[in-house]
């Protein structure tokens, strides 16, 4: 298993740079990574602290452990020294500043009093921790309108400058709602716009937990499968239905688990062999020991192979015959409402049922057919979204700008009719039927005989 605590070699992490851009590497031991302009760094440099600390980068691509991507003190340090020389000199120059924006005259670039070759020369000066501090300091000073911000502008300013100049990365835990960050910086229709808040929606929903049996549809490209993993914590099973000759599950390259471990969670499986089993399962024979022996070397591999490969089609489709799955996830581009019918059977009773969509139409279309459907209750379509927000001290409000949407959800509760029960009209409240007057019943004396009644009718007096 990976250390979700502890940076050790050998397995892959998410870099969070200053710019706020990602990226992952892989830590190999007595190795250098590159972060582009913010340079470079050994690999043991890094090992042995916590996840989430923030380093930055020194002479000779050594690097030193800080408090913070804004802060540049040593954890070592004591609580008296808290802030260096060169954060004591930016406080100087944050004190002198307007209570509003009001006398700022935008008049561009000649506002800046350093010169792009004037920075250029800076950075060629060394590769040293001072030198982006540094340069920052000059472009305060050299800016003629910086004292007629606010306080609030001049933070905002110098976080924007922190994060172009300063040398810093932080080293993050790569698990499935980081690689899901990832993803959607890179290539955000990769992931069908599934937002962080929709995908812990899904896992929810879904009860996702160790030690579960779960049928998912995964168009991600896996992501959607390696947080379900990360949540199982390797025990439980995986059946992974898909439409093409293989599974696309590329994002798990970043996973740093073996093959072993991944077979033993993942079984995948093709629509057509899910919608017939019957006809697809492989009949095979076991050649005896001897028959085996008697085989040269490539006809001894390819047999191999070709058994392995008969078991574990024969195995998933004796799971998906069993059916009983503790729930269903889709994350696709199918058109659900004709699938669902023919696998929701599959699923368990009082198991949910959990469809993502970046459309909410589509769901509607599903959610008006399962409406009809008695084997699933109360479908119910979700929409999350978490609002990012701008935190700078003494304020805090959200930011102008964020990501259009997350996608939706669908979540209903598979259920087994009872057939043979019919419920009929809803009855009569308790104030109608103590208002309803009962009918007489007509008591017979004990008195009297049967002879005595036979007697009392016309047909005796006749």
């Amino acid at each position: 298993m990976k250390s979700k605590t502890v940076i050790v070699p050998n397995q892959h992490v998410l870099i969070r740079l200053p710019s706020e851009g990602l990226k992952i590497v892989e830590l190999r031991e007595s190795g250098i990574i590159g972060l582009g302009k913010f340079g470079s760094f050994e690999v043991n440099g890094i090992l042995g602290y916590p996840f989430g600390q923030t380093f930055e980068i020194v002479e000779n691509q050594q690097v030193k452990a800080i408090k913070s991507m804004q802060h540049d003190v040593e954890e070592d340090e004591p609580e008296a020294d808290v802030e260096s020389l060169n954060q004591e000199e930016l406080t100087k120059l944050l004190s002198n500043s307007s209570e509003n924006n009001q006398n700022i005259i935008d008049i561009g670039s000649k506002i800046q009093k350093l010169t792009n070759e004037d920075i250029d020369e800076l950075k060629r000066s060394g590769a040293t921790s001072k030198i982006g501090q540094k340069i920052i300091e000059q472009m305060i000073a050299g800016h003629e309108g910086f004292d007629k911000k606010t306080i609030f502008s001049q933070q905002k300013y110098l976080k924007r400058k922190q994060q172009k100049f300063l040398r810093r990365f932080t080293v993050e835990y790569l698990g499935g709602n980081e690689l899901l960050q990832y993803y959607i910086e890179r290539d955000l229709p990769r992931v069908l716009d599934l937002s962080e808040e929709s995908l812990g929606l899904i896992l929810t929903y879904a009860n996702v937990r160790p030690g579960g049996k779960y049928l998912l549809i995964d168009e991600t490209g896996g992501c959607v499968l390696y947080a379900m993993m990360e949540r199982m914590a390797g025990e439980g099973t995986i059946v992974l239905a898909h439409e093409n000759e293989h599974a696309n599950i590329i994002a798990l390259r970043h996973s740093g688990y073996s093959e072993e471990y991944k077979s033993k969670m993942i079984k995948t499986i093709n629509w057509l062999q899910f919608l017939e089993p019957e006809n697809e399962k492989i009949i095979w024979e076991d050649l005896s020991p001897e028959e085996v022996e008697a085989m040269k070397g490539s006809k001894k591999e390819q047999y191999t192979r070709r058994r392995e490969r008969a078991n574990a089609i024969n195995e998933v489709i004796s799971l998906v015959e069993e059916g009983n799955f503790d729930a269903l996830i889709s994350v696709s581009t199918l058109h659900m409402t004709t699938l669902l019918p023919r696998i929701v059977d599959r699923i368990g009773g009082s198991r949910p049922v959990v469809i993502y969509n970046q459309y909410k139409e589509l769901l509607l279309e599903t959610q008006h057919m399962l409406s009809s459907d008695k084997r699933v209750l109360a479908p119910s379509i979700f929409e999350t979204r978490v609002r990012p927000y701008q935190t700078i001290p003494g304020r805090m409000h959200p930011l102008m700008t964020m990501r259009g949407g997350g996608g939706y959800v669908l979540w209903g509760t598979k259920v087994i009719p009872q057939e043979g029960i019919t419920a009929i009209g809803r009855g009569l409240s308790k104030k109608k039927r103590e208002a309803t007057p009962t009918p007489p019943v007509k008591q017979e004396s004990p008195e009297t005989t049967q002879d005595e009644v036979v007697e009392d009718t016309p047909m005796a007096e006749a």
